[in-house]
């Protein structure tokens, strides 16, 4: 019980095809459908406009995500 009250929210925007902010949400996980982003703060003036560059977080790969290329 007292673990979802301490669950570390993130902030995600969902963007659609020409990158336009269309919602933003604070969920504990990322979305696995449409094209969702993970940004640094929750603000709703972004809706209806492009998601400003800054407010992406960029995400490094782990290893899990690696592909072995052919010699």
């Amino acid at each position: 019980m007292f673990a979802n009250l301490f669950a570390r929210r993130r902030y995600y925007a969902q963007l659609d095809a020409q990158g336009v902010c269309v919602a933003v949400w604070a969920l504990s996980q990322q979305p696995q459908q449409g094209c969702w982003v993970e940004i640094n703060e929750l603000q709703p003036r972004w809706i209806g406009k492009p998601l400003p560059a800054s407010a992406r977080i960029s995400r490094r790969e782990t290893r899990a995500s690696w592909r072995m290329l052919p010699a």
